[in-house]
């Protein structure tokens, strides 16, 4: 396995502070519960482009991630206060354009962090705490989705903190300057910047075909061929750990739906399992057997969903609280594991941020789009009846596992170089 050198601790403070204001923000939605829905308004410019060209601003400006950090929380702190205070409410495009500053903030952040450390376990929380903050805030059946706002303001102004001591601490010369991203790497993150627009693009060629699941599919399965192929560029090493994390993100993220009905849809409840979930990532991340941990809480996932095949997450079973914690617990676990096992490689091919961020957002968009119209979102004779959902989701977690396993061996057999001068050096 390649060597992953560990950042100072101080990085911890600064990133950590940062990554709070995303808890204000419900828009960098990874694990949305439904596909996509093609369509074009006045106001998409302000939903997909912004947070478009900001991701393609992010990646080549890496190098300087300390302001990433604090443009990005600057952003989110504007849409935060906008989100409390409704003062555009009567101007749906300014509200549209602020809800895609905060989105564009949200994106920075994560680039801005990621750009910086090559330590699997910070590589690790900087991206599921991201997905915690939409699992929390996004989703719109979580009755505790409404904070107050003094909690808002907060959250949003220690991220701004965050960014700042990030930035004094460059200036000062206490912490270095990131590596840049290859030249590569760069420009397969531009491009992958572009996946939601393929999506979006596939999608209204084929409006008139969109009754048919295998049409609505097709516009996944595009998404995830102009994924893979970027990937590839980047090396086998990238492809191996981002497609592995895409898929593992896919499979936990309905088991961690019915953990949080489990829990009675409280923060109060889920919050603390997810914690243990995440630092128990954490661990395994420092230890090296991330690879392992990962897919033995995939496994007991699959186990877990196959066991309890009378759930349809329509309802609320408070007796079964234990068991939603449970599923929680080990589908956070599953997440941090996934992303720390695909951190070495991608840091030797100097591309964590572009991989972690637009790429793995590729794959997610791909594998959703491709899954979703056989379930019943919207009820169709086509669709797979209701008792094979389970069956689904077990097979997807399976898969999840065997692909952490994969990756242990391939970290094995893969070599990356590291000649001076290549663009994997």
């Amino acid at each position: 396995m390649q060597n992953v050198r560990h950042e100072p601790a101080w990085l911890w403070g600064p990133v950590a502070l940062a990554l709070l204001s995303l808890f204000t923000v419900a828009k960098y939605d990874l694990l949305a519960q439904y596909g996509a829905h093609f369509g074009v308004s006045k106001y998409s410019f302000a939903t997909l482009g912004v947070p478009l060209l900001t991701v393609i601003a992010g990646v080549w400006l890496t190098r300087h991630w300390q302001w990433l950090l604090l443009a990005g929380t600057t952003g989110v702190l504007i849409a935060s206060v906008e989100s409390q205070a409704h003062f555009f409410s009567l101007r749906p495009g300014t509200s549209a354009i602020i809800d895609a500053v905060g989105a564009a903030g949200a994106v920075l952040i994560v680039l801005g962090a990621l750009a910086v450390t090559r330590d699997a376990a910070l590589a690790a929380t900087v991206v599921v705490v991201p997905l915690l903050a939409t699992l929390f805030l996004g989703l719109d059946w979580l009755n505790s989705r409404i904070v107050p706002p003094p909690v808002v303001f907060a959250l949003a102004g220690l991220g701004v903190l965050g960014a700042v001591l990030a930035v004094h601490a460059v200036r000062t010369g206490r912490a270095p300057r990131s590596d840049r991203v290859s030249t590569r790497a760069a420009v397969a993150g531009t491009l992958a910047a572009l996946l939601p627009l393929v999506l979006l693009g596939t999608g209204l060629l084929l409006l008139p075909y969109l009754v048919l699941p295998l049409a609505r599919a097709g516009a996944g399965v595009a998404v995830l061929l102009c994924a893979v192929v970027l990937t590839l560029v980047l090396g086998r090493g990238a492809f191996l750990g981002t497609a592995t994390a895409g898929v593992v993100l896919l499979a936990v993220s309905a088991p961690l739906n019915f953990g949080l009905y489990f829990s009675a849809g409280g923060v109060v409840v889920s919050a603390p399992a997810a914690l243990v979930g995440l630092a128990a990532g954490i661990v395994a991340a420092w230890s090296g057997h991330e690879a392992a941990v990962g897919a033995g809480a995939c496994a007991a996932l699959a186990a877990i969903m196959g066991l309890v095949v009378d759930v349809t997450g329509q309802y609320v079973d408070l007796t079964q609280r234990g068991l939603g914690e449970l599923i929680i617990v080990l589908g956070v676990l599953a997440m941090t594991c996934a992303v720390a096992a695909a951190t070495p490689a991608l840091a030797d091919l100097r591309a964590l941020p572009v991989a972690l961020v637009p790429l793995l957002t590729g794959f997610l968009l791909g594998f959703r789009q491709l899954i979703q119209p056989w379930l019943a979102y919207e009820k169709s004779p086509t669709q797979f009846p209701e008792g094979y959902y389970v069956s689904v989701w077990v097979v997807l977690l399976v898969l999840a596992a065997l692909a952490l396993v994969a990756v242990r061996w391939g970290a094995r057999v893969v070599r990356l170089p590291e000649r001076p001068g290549s663009p994997a050096a």
